[in-house]
């Protein structure tokens, strides 16, 4: 347990510590496009030292359930930007 809060490096990805928080799937977007609830979500987390964002539907075909973010139209790009800044 004395490690866990050490840094780490990953293959040459310098980690502030040994955190890892796994993909996750977050209900919080309108019109499936990221917006900033998205961007505030990511951003509270973004301490953990490898933060992976969630499973995300690359066709509306292939969406699982409503309010996921995706990223497969052009309008979804300028939220996962959003997301990016926010957390870095």
């Amino acid at each position: 347990m004395n490690k866990l809060f050490t840094p780490y490096d990953l293959s040459g990805i310098e980690l502030t510590n040994r955190v890892v928080m796994a993909p996750m799937t977050r209900t919080r977007t309108l019109n499936n496009v990221p917006n900033e609830f998205t961007a505030e979500y990511y951003a509270q987390r973004a301490s953990a030292g490898l933060l992976i964002t969630e499973g995300l539907p690359i066709s509306d075909e292939a969406r699982g359930y409503l309010y996921t973010p995706g990223i497969y139209a052009d309008e979804h790009l300028p939220g996962w930007r959003q997301v990016t800044a926010a957390v870095h």
